[in-house]
């Protein structure tokens, strides 16, 4: 009697205070990989390292994250949802603890990489207990309110991260979290229901599959240093890199194989089986693509072209998050109302305008330019990720949340490490590419060239002699084809993400709009 009191009592809490309860720490979780990317410079100060020493606090926090999330839904299985939350709060907090008081770098990277085992299993079973309070009906509600942790907390992360190392220390971003993480384990004790332990311990134990987990770390492990390392090592000229890359590929392929037909697998690989979360989950993998893309190519650009200060490019890029927040919201309530693929697809349609504006910018753009397209890029995200998360999970069994909800966050952890790295790597080389064809207008043959050179030449005659005077000239010159180089890749790469958004519209109305199967 008393069980089915409890039972009932739990039945009455509101899905919205459950979100806030599984959103606080997946907001923390998220924030920590985007917060210390400005604070890089700092760290590397502090204990005296090189940038790209540094830069392994960043990567060992995705890297370690990122190898939680396929056993996720094993462990959820194991000892249910709500415990784990607890344990992988627990553990993102003594992270956080061991790196505020790491006497050095490699003791920073070592807590890094506890703080990113605790953070990794947090935003898929924030989405998996959401798909589970709310009905069917709302799941476009549910998704809205998961696209907080999922989208707002990387925008704002840098900003918070910038202003707490600017007015304070680094060490303050992992302060922050403390109070916070304390502050979602009694969230989660009070509102998160207690999953029935009598019929868990009635099943079998499943055996774990170490075979398939060691592949998946093996994978993910060298993809990560791969892309990390390539662009200071000149990619595949060298031979380890490949090796490591070959090693990657051959892991992936084995993993995938081997879950396909090993009888406990730790990730059911068959939720791909299932159109709609098969094509969804491509989909919005690229609406990552997208938004991590822009978090890093606008600031690169501002910062290295407009010669912005971090604190400032951070101040540009914070309406941006404002917006996103403000529309997942919106979205989800739409979500509701309109059909779930025209409203992708109208979110689709935004992003790929607000990224065209991107191409309209130029060295001597004022912030307003920037932020325009920022906010109605942020329009667009919010509009598209939500209706495409919710039909992702419609068709799929309940059963099979907790399982899709890490299929889901796996594959597009690895798509949008993937194309960041390729997006950094892509201004660089095609800048230099832009370089090999502009360089042929700085010719004697060429009439505009000449009258530029020359007018430069008077102005420093002015100030040094004629032999050190025609040199700067040429060097001024020289300086602006890098610039222009520089642009044109930049504008570049800005198409092509627009073309990716277009081309995603007619493959939004593949997928299946009906209600889900409750299993």
């Amino acid at each position: 009697m008393t069980d089915e009191l409890c039972e009932h009592q739990e039945k009455q809490i509101n899905p919205f205070v459950v979100a806030l309860a599984v959103l606080l720490p997946a907001f923390l979780s998220l924030a920590a990989s985007s917060a210390t990317n400005v604070s890089q410079p700092h760290i590397a100060g502090f204990y005296g390292a090189t940038q790209y020493e540094a830069n392994t606090v960043i990567t060992c926090y995705i890297i370690s994250g990122g190898i939680m999330i396929p056993i996720t839904g094993y462990l959820m299985r194991l000892i249910g949802k709500k415990p784990l939350m607890n344990y992988s709060i627990w553990g993102f907090l003594f992270g956080c603890l061991c790196c505020i008081f790491s006497p050095n770098l490699q003791s920073l990277i070592v807590s890094r990489i506890v703080q990113g085992i605790g953070s990794g299993c947090i935003l898929p079973l924030a989405q998996a207990i959401l798909l589970d309070v709310f009905p069917p009906e709302k799941r476009g509600v549910a998704m809205g309110l998961f696209g907080i942790a999922a989208m707002f907390s990387p925008l704002i992360g840098p900003f918070i991260g910038g202003y707490l190392t600017d007015n304070w220390s680094w060490q303050w971003i992992f302060i922050m979290n403390i109070p916070l993480c304390l502050l979602s384990l009694i969230l989660v004790k009070f509102f998160v229901k207690d999953e029935n332990i009598k019929k868990e311990h009635k099943k079998p134990k499943q055996k774990f599959d170490i075979v398939g987990y060691t592949s998946i770390v093996i994978a993910m492990g060298c993809m990560q240093v791969v892309l990390d390392k390539g662009q200071q090592y000149n990619w595949f000229d060298e031979a380890w890199i490949c090796w490591l890359t070959g090693i990657c590929i051959f892991s992936f392929v084995f993993f995938y194989v081997w879950e396909l037909e090993y009888k406990n697998p730790i990730i059911d690989i068959r939720c791909f089986k299932d159109f709609n979360f098969l094509f969804g989950t491509i989909i919005s993998s690229f609406i990552n693509v997208i938004l991590y893309s822009t978090l890093l190519l606008v600031p690169m650009f501002i910062q290295s072209m407009l010669g912005y200060s971090p604190s400032m490019s951070g101040l540009t890029m914070f309406p941006r998050a404002i917006t996103c927040l403000i529309f997942l919201q919106v979205a989800g309530e739409l979500s509701k109302k309109i059909d779930s693929r025209i409203l992708a697809s109208i979110g689709f349609s935004i992003i790929a305008i607000s990224i065209l504006m991107l191409t309209q910018m130029n060295p001597t753009s004022s912030m307003e330019s920037i932020v325009l397209p920022n906010i109605l890029l942020c329009i667009g995200i919010p509009t598209a990720f939500v209706p495409i998360t919710s039909l992702s999970f419609q068709t799929l069994p309940k059963s099979k949340n907790a399982d899709g909800a890490s299929l889901h966050a796996l594959f597009k952890n690895v798509v949008t490490a993937i194309a960041t790295s390729a997006s950094a790597t892509y201004i660089a080389r095609q800048s230099q590419t832009f370089q090999n064809y502009f360089v042929g207008n700085l010719s004697a043959h060429n009439p505009v060239y000449l009258t530029k050179l020359h007018a430069a030449n008077i102005k420093f005659s002015h100030y040094y002699s004629t032999y050190t005077a025609q040199h700067k000239a040429m060097g001024s010159l020289y300086k602006q084809l890098l610039t222009q180089a520089r642009l044109a890749s930049f504008y570049e790469i800005f198409v092509i993400l627009a073309l990716i958004m277009v081309i995603l519209i007619p493959l939004t109305f593949m997928l299946k709009v009906k209600q889900a199967k409750n299993n």
